[in-house]
């Protein structure tokens, strides 16, 4: 699946389970990024993150490069 650029300066919705696995499918481990993501929501550490901001996080914690 390929990045939808236009999305990167639009919020991350924790709340939306669609939106946990866009961003998780983006990655070859699909599975350890969703479970991250699910981790970081609980505690409200991406809470009014972007897009891009979440991809950074995710980067810089887990040492995946941006999806492209």
């Amino acid at each position: 699946m390929a990045r939808d650029i236009s999305r990167d300066d639009e919020f991350f919705n924790c709340e939306q389970e669609h939106e946990l696995r866009y961003v998780s499918g983006l990655y070859a481990e699909h599975q350890r990024v969703y479970d991250f993501l699910k981790q970081k929501c609980a505690n409200n550490q991406i809470k009014y993150s972007t897009h891009r901001q979440v991809y950074e996080l995710i980067r810089k914690e887990l040492g995946f490069p941006l999806p492209n």
